[in-house]
């Protein structure tokens, strides 16, 4: 698992507050989930392609971290990595970048080689999370977000068991948060910007995503995220949703270690 942050301002901002000084900043977090870092930042939504960063360390221990907080933007993708599945490795570290395009991932598909069907991109890594974004990009229409989105979900529903499939998508014009399985997701507004995080970050108000709803943040709207169901009851009522005990309490190269051992365990679908 994972924690993923996100942003969409008005106006060009930063999020160091969020990352650095809240009452539970994303550095705090990173000292559970230490197995890397990286953040896309969008200076304009106008869909041009994000400054991408990734580091595959732990954000706490990370002196790029804290000067990675002064990026000013109008969309961020953040995230903070607890590895289940692939090593401590920079080809493995979220967010993953294409373009104008940005993926982060919170949460496990246990048989994602089942994604690797024709058509779509060799893993430069081994991270189910990669497979999924590469899934998703090989039929991605720019003009209809949501449709490609219900694609790629319903595919990791029929394909494989999961704890979750919650993730941040960016496309440069606005910012997608989706949440189904055992994590949590929140959203807040804040003058001129709205927030959306694995965790709550602060004692403010903020609003609990339900399962399977997916937001729309859009930063030249940014009072509240347009919300609406993605795949239906049908589809997730037949999801095998569970909680993945295998490595618990593993920190460090040790997490590191196990998650490599199990991605190449799992990577072949005849294996499977």
């Amino acid at each position: 698992m994972c924690r993923i942050l996100g942003c969409v301002a008005r106006e060009p901002v930063s999020i160091r507050h969020e990352l650095l000084e809240s009452e539970n900043p994303f550095i705090r977090q990173s000292e559970q989930h230490d197995s890397g870092w990286g953040m896309a930042v969008y200076e304009r939504p106008d869909g041009d392609r994000p400054s991408c960063m990734r580091f595959a360390r732990a954000a706490y221990e990370d002196p790029d971290f804290t000067r990675a907080t002064e990026q000013r933007g109008r969309i961020f993708n953040a995230h903070v990595r607890r590895a289940t599945m692939g090593g401590l490795t920079l080809e493995n570290t979220h967010p993953f970048c294409l373009g104008n395009y940005s993926f982060g991932h919170n949460g496990t598909v246990l048989h994602y080689a089942r994604l690797a069907e024709p058509g779509v991109a060799d893993a430069r890594g081994q991270t189910d999370s990669e497979h999924l974004f590469n899934f998703l990009m090989r039929d991605f229409d720019p003009g209809a977000v949501a449709a490609s989105l219900r694609r790629a979900v319903l595919a990791v529903i029929e394909r494989s068991r999961f704890s979750g499939v919650n993730f941040l998508f960016s496309d440069g014009e606005r910012l997608y948060a989706y949440r189904l399985g055992i994590f949590e997701l929140h959203w807040a507004a804040r003058p001129g910007r709205l927030l959306v995080a694995s965790e709550k970050l602060s004692d403010g108000p903020w609003h609990t995503v339900k399962q399977d709803v997916l937001l729309t943040l859009d930063p030249e709207d940014p009072e509240e995220p347009h919300a609406e169901r993605l795949v239906g009851d049908a589809a997730v009522a037949s999801a095998d949703i569970v909680k993945f005990e295998e490595g618990t309490g593993l920190s460090g190269a040790a997490r590191g270690a196990f998650a490599a051992e199990r991605a190449a365990r799992l990577a072949a679908p005849a294996q499977q």
